[in-house]
């Protein structure tokens, strides 16, 4: 009993090796803390172990295998929709590996040829052939799997929840009645490719909607460099212009002078320098995507009345890709204006912009006012701003970097990216 029961323990602790593997497999590299991760791989070997060594009804197991599933994928940065469906999916596949188990056993008589599927030995056989073979459908899930998650709309979500839940309806109905016909191992089979098919589709949309963000982003990106370009072509033309007429406006301030009227040169002269003043970039870095962003940003400001507030102090960004760097500050700078703009009157409009380079470090500060009671007219957009949120997010981690934001009378958002070193 003790042997069999120490058993059951062996099988437990090789399923949250494959659940490990199976996680990693679909999600990557686990991103909480140690202790975390112990604790969740604790309430997930306690739950394995209870269903193995107890006899439960059919339902009751599986809800106990998803649970488990469940608990361990939340040691991993997903999405919850995509947690629950892997999870089922996990499940599905340990289903048709004892299927496959249970047929391998039969076939080459390693029990007796009446088998009782009560028998702790019988189920100890099946749950260790299950799991050599579950190993080999997370080999199959790494071949094609790129580690990826993406928001997608719910009814994708609810397609592939529905897709999860008859495949175990259908595994379970063949499954009692493997004695019958032997022809359920290809049904089983057939299923397996259903559901591996439905990782690929899945991994395939995820990689389609990205592309999607991806191609909006460089078109908008495309769009702020062209009113840049646009906006640098006016300034050599305003300026070339201004030039050509200096003379006659020395002419004019120096008649002006001359005959006493100093109020009048003095007028002259300040409307010449507002136009020369009106005739440049607010914001000239050198930095083609910094200055089409804020100077883009700073003229949306003008027309919506929000007071608009900059300090810009930069050097070499030659190490941060040119996209990479307008999808980080273009989705800030639209959540803030947008944010911004809501507030009743212009005197309560603004946005502050702090963007510097220090200790080969590149800061992005944004602050904005921001009103609590027009939450749900920012919501009207929630799935856009929340994609360019995670865009935002994912290409700090690339660089390895952070992010930061904190909601209070302000909204502040602060953004870290290291420039020391030549990211692919």
């Amino acid at each position: 009993m003790i042997l069999t029961l120490l058993s059951f323990l062996g099988t437990t602790l090789l399923q949250l090796v494959l659940l490990n593997r199976y996680f990693f497999a679909l999600l990557g590299s686990s991103q909480q803390s140690r202790q975390r991760i112990i604790v969740h791989y604790l309430l997930s070997g306690t739950t394995i172990y209870l269903s193995s060594v107890s006899f439960f009804p059919v339902l009751i197991t599986g809800l106990l295998s998803i649970s488990s599933a469940f608990i361990i994928s939340w040691c991993y940065s997903s999405r919850i929709e995509s947690k629950a469906i892997f999870s089922v999916l996990y499940v599905i596949l340990g289903f048709i590996a004892e299927t496959l188990s249970y047929g391998f056993i039969t076939q080459v008589h390693l029990t007796p040829s009446d088998i009782d599927l009560g028998s702790q030995q019988t189920r100890l056989l099946i749950l260790l052939f299950s799991s050599l073979i579950f190993f080999l459908f997370i080999m199959l899930i790494k071949l094609f799997k790129r580690q990826r998650d993406y928001k997608l709309n719910k009814w994708y979500y609810l397609v592939l929840g529905l897709i999860n839940i008859v495949s175990l309806l259908i595994l379970n109905t063949l499954f009692f009645h493997t004695q019958e016909n032997n022809m359920y191992i290809f049904s089983a089979f057939g299923i397996l490719l259903i559901n591996i098919t439905i990782i690929y589709l899945f991994d395939q949309l995820i990689e389609s909607f990205q592309m999607k963000d991806e191609l909006q982003q460089l078109h908008k990106q495309t769009d702020y460099q062209n009113a840049s370009y646009q906006k640098i072509s006016n300034s050599f033309q305003m300026t070339k212009r201004i030039i050509h007429d200096t003379n006659k406006h020395f002419v004019y301030i120096r008649a002006c002078i001359q005959t006493g009227e100093q109020e009048k040169a003095l007028e002259h002269i300040s409307k010449t320098l507002q136009v020369m003043g009106n005739s440049y970039l607010s914001i000239a870095t050198g930095n083609l995507v910094i200055d089409a962003l804020l100077n883009n940003a700073i003229n949306i400001s003008k027309e919506k009345n929000i007071q608009i507030k900059y300090q810009v102090s930069i050097n070499n960004l030659d190490m941060i890709n040119p996209y990479d760097l307008c999808i980080v500050i273009g989705n800030i700078l639209d959540n803030a204006i947008e944010a911004a703009q809501l507030l009743l009157t212009p005197e309560e409009r603004f946005i502050s912009i702090r963007i510097f380079t220090h200790n080969h470090m590149l800061t992005i500060q944004i602050v904005n006012s921001y009103a609590h009671q027009n939450k749900k007219k920012l919501k009207e957009n929630s799935e856009f701003h929340g994609v360019g949120l995670l865009n935002v997010r994912q290409i700090t981690e690339k660089y390895g970097g952070h992010i930061t934001t904190t909601a209070g009378e302000t909204f502040e958002t602060i953004v870290v990216l290291p420039i020391c070193k030549q990211v692919p």
